[in-house]
Parts: structure tokens; C-alpha cells; sequence
């Protein structure tokens, strides 16, 4: 790194950004700004070629993109802008990172002090801007020779920490700068104020390194749940969102005991398993029909956090187990029942592999054995009913995803009725893709941005499924798609509205539903798809969907395909479903 510099703000800006690089960052995502300026051509001169910077003229799409890309890798994205509402646009991803436990790192340029409650243009006090959903927060004062260069690497480092540290999540750090902020022309040897740091520049290491602990229980600690599971008369497994190696050991403990296993669709564990003894795809479904199907269990063992599924969670607190237990990584609650009886902090690919070792190697379960064959039966009638009709619907077009969805690409979800639909009516066939959804706080703003890093820090194409409000939400990021080296396919539901809403009491409930919840818009997206140089298609049958769907797979573009519903009619075609499987199921 050079030591000649035009001024000092310049110098800062470079070292931020070079022990960031040092410490692992790849991904930067920027909104550009004038008070940014020193960070901005800091990143800007960084020579490392596996650095990656995206710009984005709109500051939230930035800041999701970062979250989307921070999901794929497991390390923190860093995401910059500029003074003024430009930060307080960042708020809703860190809302998010923050609640799904994503490693962030947030840098906002800001005024010095003297500019502060001055009524000085773009100038807001954003100093603890985002309060408790950052895990630290640090104020980067005006650069100064009289501060120590020392001073601002380990700023770096320590956000570096925290922001990986259990929990993971975003952290923020508020650059002050003066003017000038652009290079005046005149270099300046900076030469005496870095000769501390000569060590630091030959290393090519960051200045502070710490280490992480690795989660394992001890003997005592794994005491409890073993004599648990031992008295165990029947048992089931929960596994909500976790990595691939995770859902493997989780799987092969399920095997050892014999009870049956239900899997959340970003589990690793819901598509495209061959498992269908133990692993319970269908169980959403399953209660639909009847919420007291787990009503004699005794004890859940949960890995991750909370599922999809609204209706396992109510079934499990009706039964209120007398054993609950919970194993995470990180010490947060994630218990909205109330009913969580033992919370093990440990890595859950450990906790997995000591109990093995331990625990005798079981049948499966009565239990296990009756909830497989109303699983089975579930995909046949979902095949009679979704399968061998030509009617395209929100159902069956989740059902076609599931089974066609390529090789070595992997399946993002919007919230709202797409991540419900495609966890309950997705086909136990096919491949088991990686899936990714923003359930931290479960909104609808920026799922276009994350899904884009999200498939560039995968490295690989994405499926996005969305609704039309969702897509309308996140509508400027379309030129995120465009740009993405790694290929996007969107399939959006139209259905004219908030599709969620007519599942809801309040659809019956007030004769104003349709203005105030329905939310008609009677908006096509077609348009949308031209002015963002987008591919676009508009399929008018499920066989239409499926030759549309399948061209995109194997196409280099970036596409929307626009599946058109009615609100109605999907609730009635939902309700339908349930009738057959309460027909069928309850003879079973």
C-alpha cells in the first residue's frame, strides 16, 4: 500500500477498506455519494481480483444485495453510502440481517460535528441510527494525524468480530469526513504517520486477528438429552433453516432413532429426498386435515430456527410435549410457543455426530411408519389433482419448480403465500436445490436485490418465485438482474393483489377486504421486462409454464415469467385439495 496520499481523509478511506479486504471481504455494494467519496475511491484503487463491488443508485436495493450475498457465503458483505437518508434507507435490510442472524458490515459517510443540529444540507445525527439491530456500533471520527492509524485497523477488526460473533449479525460503522473529500492534486507523503504499521503492510494479514470458539457440548452437557431421548415413547425432529452439512448429520441421526423428521423448504432436507421412510415432506398438509396428529408426542428436537410452517408450530403447541429441546448455534430465543424445555448452544453438525456415537440404533417409529404412508398418500392425490391437469395455478406451478428446477442452481422465495405454497405443494421428486428466503423478519421489501447476491455469492443461476406486490416492491432492482454475472429467472404470481390476505378471517369479515387488504393494482409486468432488458413470458397453461420455465433454465438471460391467477380461484383450488386429502386421510 502506498504512503502518498492527497489528503488524509483519502489515507482513512484506503485503510478501511484494506483491512476489510485483508480480513475476507469479497463483496462490496455501494450507492454512490459525494461524502462517501474517500471510501468509495478507496475500494475504487483495491487491486485484489477477487474483490467484487456492485453499484446500486438505490441505497435499499444496495444494502439487500449485500444481505443476499453475505446468505450465500456465511461472511460478512459490505455495504456503503452516503450521509443522510441515504443511510436510513440501509434500515430495512439490517432489520432483516439482524433478526436472520447475517453477518453485515454497514459503512455510512457522514458530516463532521460542527455540521451536526445546524440544519446543514444532508445532515441527520446518525449516531446510533439503528439502534438494537446492529450487534456494535462505532463512530469513525473526522480523520486526524494526531489519531493513531493504528486506531482505525482495529475499529475494522473489532466490527469484523461482531459482526461474526454469536450471533452473527449486521454492525455499523459511521465514518466522519471533512472537506476536501476528492483528491486535491497534491500528494502528501504520510510516510512518519504510517511507520508504525510497517509490519502490517508487509504481512498482507489483518492487523488483529481473533479466533472463534468452536460450539461443542461436553460429556455432562450431552447427559441430559441423551437420558431425554432415551425415555423417549415418541419423538419427532424439526429442522428449520440450516447449511447442507448441517441437514446431512441431521438426517442421519433421524435414521438412528427412528422418529419421523420435518423438514422446513430451506432445510436442505424438503426437495428432492429419497428418504421418504423418515423424512415427512408433506406435514403442513397433513394438519391442515388434522391439528392433532402430533398430539401423543413427548419430545421434539429442533435444529435451527422457526419453520414455514404456521400449522406445525400451532400443532406442537396444542400438544405441548413435556420435552422440548432446541439446538442453535447462537444464543438467541427463537421460542414463540413458550415451550422450549432445554436450549443446547452448540454446533449442530457436532451435537448430531456425539449423539450417534452414543445413542442405540432404533426401528422407526409407529409414529414414523403412519405419518411416511400419509405422506405418500398426499403426493399421489397432489398428482391427481395438480399433476395431470393442464389448469395453470399457483400450486402446480410450485409443484412444476420442484420438479424441474436444473442442476447446480438453487430456488429463492418471497414471503407472503410463494414460500407457504411451494413448502406445502413442492414434489418429493427432483433435485434437492438449495433454497433461500428473507424469513428473519418475513417482510416483502428488497427480495429482488437479495436474491441477485444471493446468486453471485453462490455463484450460481437462481429461480426467484414472488408475488406481484413483492415484485412491485423491489422494482428498480430489476436493473440488479440485468447485471448480474450469475443468471436470474423470476417467476412472478400475479394475482392482482395480496393473494395472502384472502386466507385470512378478515376476507369474510368486512366488506371493505378488497380496497384495504386485497390491494388491486392492474398493473402487467411485460413493460417491466422491456425497459430492464429482461426476457419476458407470459405462460397460459401449466404446459406452456413448464416449456418456459425449462427454456430459462438452460438459457444464459436473465427473465420474468409472469404467471397470471386469480385470488379466488387459488383459495378455492387450495380448499379443494384439502377436501380430498380429508377424504383420503381419514380413512388411512
Amino acid at each position: 500500500m502506498q504512503t502518498q496520499f492527497e489528503n488524509i481523509n483519502l489515507l482513512w478511506g484506503r485503510l478501511i477498506i484494506e483491512e476489510l479486504v485483508l480480513g475476507g471481504v469479497s463483496c462490496f455494494s455501494l450507492a454512490s455519494g459525494s461524502r462517501s467519496t474517500p471510501l468509495v475511491l478507496g475500494l475504487s484503487e483495491q487491486n485484489n481480483v477477487k474483490v467484487k463491488t456492485t453499484v446500486h443508485f438505490d441505497e435499499r436495493g444496495a444494502a439487500f444485495y449485500a444481505l443476499g450475498y453475505a446468505k450465500a457465503t456465511g461472511f460478512p458483505a459490505v455495504v456503503v453510502c452516503t450521509s443522510g437518508t441515504a443511510a436510513a434507507n440501509f434500515f430495512p435490510a439490517i432489520v432483516e440481517a439482524s433478526a436472520d442472524k447475517i453477518p453485515l458490515i454497514v459503512l455510512t459517510a457522514d458530516r463532521p460535528p460542527e455540521l451536526k443540529e445546524t440544519a446543514a444540507n444532508q445532515t441527520i445525527n446518525q449516531s446510533n441510527l439503528y439502534g438494537r439491530f446492529v450487534r456494535w456500533q462505532s463512530d469513525i471520527p473526522c480523520p486526524d494525524e494526531k489519531i493513531a492509524p493504528e486506531f482505525v485497523l482495529t475499529t475494522v477488526d473489532q466490527a469484523m468480530q461482531r459482526s461474526l460473533s454469536s450471533p452473527p449479525g449486521p454492525v455499523h460503522l459511521n465514518c466522519m469526513f471533512r472537506e476536501p473529500l476528492a483528491p486535491t492534486g497534491n500528494n502528501k507523503d504520510f510516510s512518519d504517520y504510517m511507520s508504525k504499521l510497517t509490519s502490517w503492510l508487509q504481512s498482507k494479514k489483518p492487523f488483529t486477528t481473533y479466533s472463534r470458539p468452536e460450539l461443542k457440548l461436553s460429556e455432562d452437557q450431552l447427559k441430559e438429552p441423551i437420558k431425554i431421548i432415551n425415555e423417549t415413547k415418541s419423538g419427532v425432529i424439526v429442522v428449520g433453516k440450516v447449511n447442507a452439512a448441517e441437514s446431512k448429520q441431521i438426517e442421519s441421526l433421524a435414521n438412528r432413532l427412528g422418529w419421523p423428521l420435518m423438514p422446513d423448504i430451506a432445510s436442505g432436507l424438503r426437495l428432492g429426498s429419497e428418504n421418504l421412510e423418515i423424512i415427512i415432506s408433506y406435514i403442513d398438509l397433513m394438519l391442515a386435515v388434522d391439528g392433532a396428529l402430533l398430539s401423543e408426542v413427548d419430545t421434539v428436537l429442533q435444529f435451527g430456527d422457526q419453520p414455514v410452517s404456521k400449522r406445525l408450530l400451532k400443532s406442537l403447541n396444542s400438544a405441548r410435549p413435556k420435552n422440548y429441546i432446541q439446538i442453535a448455534s447462537h444464543t438467541e430465543r427463537a421460542d414463540p410457543n413458550h415451550q422450549v424445555t432445554l436450549r443446547l448452544e452448540s454446533s449442530i453438525a457436532s451435537f448430531c455426530k456425539s449423539l450417534e456415537q452414543i445413542i442405540q440404533e432404533h426401528d422407526n417409529s409407529e409414529l414414523a411408519e403412519t405419518l411416511s404412508k400419509k405422506s405418500k398418500q398426499i403426493d399421489k392425490i397432489l398428482n391427481d389433482i395438480l399433476d395431470s391437469s393442464d389448469s395453470i395455478s399457483e400450486p402446480a406451478v410450485c409443484r412444476a419448480i420442484s420438479k424441474q428446477i436444473a442442476a447446480g442452481t438453487a430456488l429463492f422465495l418471497g414471503n407472503s403465500l410463494p414460500v407457504r405454497e411451494i413448502n406445502m405443494f413442492a414434489a418429493v421428486t427432483g433435485l434437492a436445490a438449495a433454497v433461500e428466503y428473507n424469513r428473519g423478519a418475513s417482510g416483502i421489501d428488497g427480495t429482488i436485490a437479495t436474491a441477485v447476491g444471493y446468486a453471485n455469492g453462490q455463484k450460481c443461476p437462481v429461480t426467484l418465485l414472488v408475488g406481484d406486490l413483492t415484485f412491485l416492491h423491489d422494482l428498480n432492482s430489476l436493473k440488479l438482474v440485468h447485471d448480474s454475472k450469475h443468471v436470474l429467472t423470476i417467476v412472478v404470481f400475479n394475482n392482482d393483489g395480496g393473494g395472502i390476505f384472502s386466507f385470512l378471517p378478515v376476507a369474510s369479515q368486512t366488506e371493505d377486504f378488497e380496497k384495504f387488504f386485497g390491494t388491486p393494482h392492474g398493473l402487467s409486468f411485460e413493460n417491466s421486462a422491456r425497459q430492464f432488458g429482461l426476457d419476458y413470458f407470459q405462460p397460459k397453461s401449466k404446459k406452456e409454464f413448464s416449456q418456459c420455465f425449462a427454456a430459462c433454465q438452460s438459457s444464459n438471460k436473465p427473465s420474468i415469467i409472469e404467471v397470471k391467477t386469480d385470488r379466488s380461484e387459488n383459495h378455492k383450488l387450495h380448499q379443494q385439495i384439502t377436501t380430498a386429502l380429508n377424504k383420503v386421510l381419514s380413512g388411512s
